[in-house]
């Protein structure tokens, strides 16, 4: 049976009412009450944010989007009518059941909307799920009372929850999913995952996880220095694929990040993020990466600019193998070894010459030649100017722009830099190059080595 809802409006007020208003630029954190059934209807308070999916990916130019669900803490059974009322004065928001990918039934698998109106309503999910709000806009807020059919999951919120709360949580509410939520991360998994993993520190695995974002978004530039140039407004969600689903790797698309059981130690141990994270920084990756300079042959290598980013500071703090000077198995040659030598050999490709983290070389030679602010400031210069980006198969004009760009950026011409590497610069980036007046820079960032 597919998920059906049945609003109602009808008068009258709820009784013996727990009040929770959190508000704040679309951080807004759910009640989390001491006793399961010690309540019996919840209260939010949450501001309108604007659209993920339109208005921050327009900001952006980003090619995904991050999450526009707003964390409750609660969870609701399959089947069971749900009272939510809307409370006058307030805007309408809309109430999600489901978290994305985490449940292994496929009718199940995407979140469920049901537009709310002002006053009370009346939904009914067949799948149940996880219980979220969303409310876009620019301006206004919504109040909404959540009713008692509503459980209380375990809920970890950074720096208001205990660990000793916590843990009491995870042995009384037994809800088939337990979601962890910072500043800039919502993190649902399965139960049996939780537990698992139960004797983390997740005041530590929570605050990892936000150095992993701030150090991505600056890699982003997202500095605040001016409006497009904020941090999101939205969540980053990591979501833990259920059990029942083998042989499916991570992936990250609009809206969430999706990880299986075999990598979850990875995304709920405070050791393992801190040293193992690569796919962890990687997907993230894929909600920064920008649409302009990326066509469909760099999915998967652009995506890494930001995971070297994590992985040099946590190389630091946390003793990461930098991946770079990592040896290859079967060569036993880094990175860093086996690729300068392929630079302007005959026929050189970039496509084809060079290994995933071979093409990974070239990036960081251009941040070690330009500076740490390189990225940063490539990625300011199109959410300012937001050049045309065409379609992702568009391979011509993509690589045209990264060549532009990244030359602009370094206020020099890198064309030779790029056709040492084998990436193709046709005339119109040439002519472009050339109307701006640009110079080889003094060094020239190919011969740069680590």
């Amino acid at each position: 049976m597919m998920p059906h809802a049945r609003p109602q409006q009808f008068a009258g007020q709820l009784t013996r009412r727990r009040v929770l208003q959190v508000a704040g630029a679309g951080l807004a954190l759910a009640a989390v009450p001491a006793v399961a059934r010690a309540q019996t209807t919840y209260t939010f308070t949450i501001p309108a944010l604007p659209s993920a999916r339109t208005t921050e990916l327009d900001r952006t130019q980003n090619s995904l989007s991050a999450s526009e669900l707003r964390s409750t803490g609660f969870y609701l059974p399959a089947d069971t009518a749900l009272n939510v009322v809307v409370h006058a004065g307030s805007l309408a928001p809309t109430l999600v059941i489901g978290a994305p990918d985490a449940d292994a039934r496929k009718e199940f698998k995407s979140p469920r909307d049901y537009p709310l109106q002002v006053g009370r309503n009346t939904v009914t999910d067949a799948g149940g799920g996880v219980v979220y709000l969303k409310l876009i806009g620019e301006t206004g807020q919504a109040k909404v009372t959540i009713g008692e059919e509503a459980q209380p999951m375990p809920y970890f919120v950074l720096g208001r929850t205990g660990e000793a709360d916590f843990q009491r949580r995870l042995d009384e509410r037994t809800t088939p999913y337990v979601e962890l939520l910072s500043p800039h991360a919502m993190i649902t998994v399965e139960r049996a995952s939780a537990l698992t993993y139960r004797t983390e520190n997740h005041t530590d695995l929570l605050s990892t996880y936000e150095d992993i974002i701030r150090i991505e978004d600056a890699t982003s530039g997202y500095d605040g220095s001016a409006p497009e140039h904020a941090r999101l407004a939205h969540r980053y969600h990591f979501v833990g694929y259920p059990s029942a689903i083998t042989g499916v790797g991570a992936y990250a698309t609009h809206g969430h990040m999706s990880f299986p059981p075999p990598i979850q130690d990875r995304m709920l141990t405070v050791a393992a993020l801190r040293t193992r994270g690569w796919g962890i920084y990687h997907e993230l990756g894929h909600q920064h990466q920008q649409i302009t300079y990326k066509p469909s042959s760099l999915t998967e290598v652009t995506v890494n600019i930001y995971s070297l980013a994590v992985n040099a500071v946590f190389a630091t703090k946390y003793g990461q193998q930098p991946r770079l000077h990592a040896p290859d198995a079967k060569t036993g040659l880094t990175p860093w070894q086996s690729a300068p030598g392929k630079l302007r050999t005959p026929g050189v490709n970039y496509g084809t010459t060079f290994d995933p983290y071979e093409k990974l070389v070239m990036f960081e030679q251009l941040r070690l030649a330009f500076g740490d602010s390189f990225w940063p400031n490539l990625h300011k210069l199109v959410r300012v100017e937001r050049p045309y980006a065409s379609d992702y198969t568009d391979e011509v004009l993509r690589l045209r722009n990264l060549v532009v760009l990244s030359s602009r950026t370094a206020g020099h011409d890198l064309s030779d830099f790029f056709r040492a590497w084998g990436v193709p610069v046709d005339a119109e980036a040439t002519a472009q190059i050339t109307a701006l007046h640009l110079t080889p820079p003094p060094v020239d960032p190919s011969t740069i080595r680590q």
